[in-house]
């Protein structure tokens, strides 16, 4: 009652506002939804629209109601005003609102993400998330003189984490587990296990590791990179006959193996951190075993791969899991389980794909406490330009035609059946997976992000040595412009840093013409030179690069920033890991006051 009041006065300043519910907020999709508000005038037609997810375009609902007394307010000037309550009873909204219901099946239940606005023929009404409205009451300055300046958005975005039309996941299942220790750190406890999600209709494997005793301790949520077992996906991990780890091999044949991720897990955990990571969709665990106490084996999740989509509902549910029910995971062998102590602070990061799921996990209302971002995927229109400007190579036999290949890599696909283009019957589709166009609707504009620290981690070379890069430049830096970040350049002296790249013209999300062969426009960039003569830019691939010292001290008077996207030159989407190790590693520690585990990103994870 007393958060109403405060922005019942915000009101009073901000002329009319919607006070409940809360803006960016979790809701269930088949539950109905009323808005609540105030408005200057009783007199005023109040129109509801909202977002129809097949389209894009602006559908109106219907008006609101004024029901109740007037409220009136004096302000220390002696201005008086009214205020007229208002209710929209919008019932339960059709799915179209909450997500694309006629592009392919496996957007109809997606994340969900409903928008709706309120006017009455002037500006949208002002909205609140629950970081505004709480720090409108922490103000301690006078009721109604602090809370106006706190609105921070025109609409009212509720989420559905667990996908249109599905219930909570399920609980976490123990499959097979063990206890494991090395030399000068605390034992760890871990397990592969099982959780249901999309209704009940997918299983999804995951791993999670954590100390054996003692805590609270923070959550890290690592999203992978990668498909699958050709580009660095799944779940990898090889147990030593003493019940420690050590990189998997690389198959036959090939110079790489697969990315450590129970050596990372273990690293993390021994360090005094609840680590967890999910095998999304169509993805598996993989653990080959010389120790009997944990026989090898796969776990393949449910379902198909979806790109950045579906695999958010996995790790959202994994999220939910581990910070809101870890009493009741059980980790370890049979008859020897423990359950992770958790302290409520929480880091999320990710790579590639890994990191486009991060982006719209965070978004989505993930409660991180900070996040980093490594080569991700931002924007999946500028993707199909960029696969059809610059397509990667393909091994005889003839690939398909280039705009199907573009749609194939940019996730616009129903598994097996069919793909879809980004035009006026498709193009929300790609937006669906594109953080960068729900950042442009205010996702990652609320107050809770405005002082949370975040990294974003990426390379200036578009083109590796196969000619190919999925995730350049110009993808990390629309959202970087998004959350107003700090762009900094690490590179030798004399190397400039980039200036401009393709990018596309018009409005974020709008549908693409036929006729375009790649991004139509360029896009300035600039940024800050830092460390020009550390060593690691003498090699290549770069070598282990100094630590960033950020955040950066503010100049005199001006707010502490927090957000930061720094730039490594001759790093590729593949090769970066020593260059970004110790800024990553600083990131986390000076945010978390412990020591991180391996990012994942270079071999070795086993060792110390």
């Amino acid at each position: 009652m007393r958060k109403t009041a405060f922005l019942l006065l915000a009101c009073f300043l901000l002329a009319s506002c919607v006070i409940s519910p809360l803006s960016r907020t979790n809701a269930n999709s088949k539950s109905p939804v009323t808005l609540q508000g105030y408005a200057l005038s009783n007199t005023a037609t109040i129109t509801i629209t909202a977002v129809n997810q097949n389209t894009g375009a602006i559908d109106t609902l219907g008006h609101a109601t004024f029901m109740g007394a007037p409220i009136t307010h004096t302000t220390s000037d002696g201005t008086t005003y009214t205020l007229y309550p208002w209710t929209f009873d919008a019932g339960v909204i059709a799915p179209n609102y909450w997500s694309p219901q006629s592009i392919v099946a496996n957007l109809q239940t997606t994340q969900g993400h409903l928008e709706l606005f309120a006017s009455d023929g002037g500006a949208n009404y002002s909205t609140f998330s629950p970081g505004a409205a709480d720090a409108a009451m922490a103000s301690g300055q006078p009721l109604g003189i602090a809370s106006a300046a706190y609105a921070d958005g025109n609409s009212t975005v509720l989420f559905d984490p667990n996908g249109v039309g599905s219930g909570p996941e399920g609980p976490w299942v123990n499959v097979q587990g063990m206890t494991s220790s090395t030399t000068g750190y605390p034992s760890v406890t871990w397990s592969v296990g099982s959780y249901m999600v999309d209704g009940g209709t997918k299983k999804i494997y995951g791993l999670i590791c954590a100390p054996t005793s003692g805590g609270p301790y923070p959550v890290v949520i690592y999203n992978h990179g990668g498909t699958g077992s050709n580009d660095g996906g799944n779940i990898s991990g090889v147990v030593t006959s003493t019940g420690w780890t050590a990189q998997p091999p690389p198959p036959m044949g090939q110079m790489f193996g697969p990315p450590d991720n129970l050596g990372q897990c273990l690293d993390w955990a021994k360090r005094g951190w609840v680590f967890a990571t999910s095998a999304y969709r169509g993805e598996s665990v993989n653990i080959a075993s010389t120790d009997t106490a944990f026989p090898a084996g796969s776990w393949p999740s449910d379902g198909n791969i979806e790109l950045c989509m579906g695999e958010v509902t996995d790790v959202m549910a994994l999220t939910d899991l581990v910070m809101n029910h870890a009493s009741a995971i059980a980790l370890g062998a049979a008859g020897h389980t423990v359950s992770p102590n958790v302290s409520g602070k929480m880091f999320m990061y990710g790579y590639s794909h890994g990191g486009c799921i991060t982006w719209r996990a965070v978004e989505q209302g993930a409660p991180v406490t900070a996040f980093s971002v490594i080569e991700g995927f931002t924007d999946f229109r500028l993707t199909y330009l960029t696969v059809l400007a610059e397509p990667p190579p393909s091994p005889p036999p003839p690939p398909p035609p280039q705009p199907v290949v573009a749609a194939i890599g940019s996730g616009a696909y129903q598994w097996g059946i069919s793909t879809y283009q980004p035009d006026a019957n498709g193009v929300m589709g790609y937006n669906w997976r594109s953080a960068h166009y729900f950042a442009s609707h205010g996702d990652l504009g609320i107050e809770k992000f405005a002082a949370m620290p975040i990294l974003i981690l990426h390379g200036d070379v578009d083109l590796d040595v196969l000619g190919y890069n999925p995730v350049p430049l110009r993808q990390p830096d629309l959202i970087a412009g998004d959350i107003g970040a700090t762009n900094i350049f690490v590179g030798p002296p004399g190397v400039a840093a980039p200036t401009s790249y393709p990018c596309i013209a018009g409005p974020v999300g709008a549908p693409l013409s036929a006729s375009l062969t790649g991004p139509d426009a360029t896009c300035p960039i600039s940024f800050t030179a830092m460390d020009p003569n550390d060593p690691c830019m003498a090699t290549l691939p770069v070598g282990q690069c100094n630590a960033l010292q950020l955040p950066l001290a503010p100049a005199q008077g001006e707010p502490q920033q927090q957000h930061y996207f720094v730039v490594y030159h001759n790093m590729d989407h593949v090769d970066g890991g020593l260059a970004i190790k110790n800024t990553f590693d600083r990131f986390v520690e000076h945010n978390f006051s412990r020591q991180p585990g391996c990012d994942g990103l270079v071999p070795g994870c086993a060792s110390d």
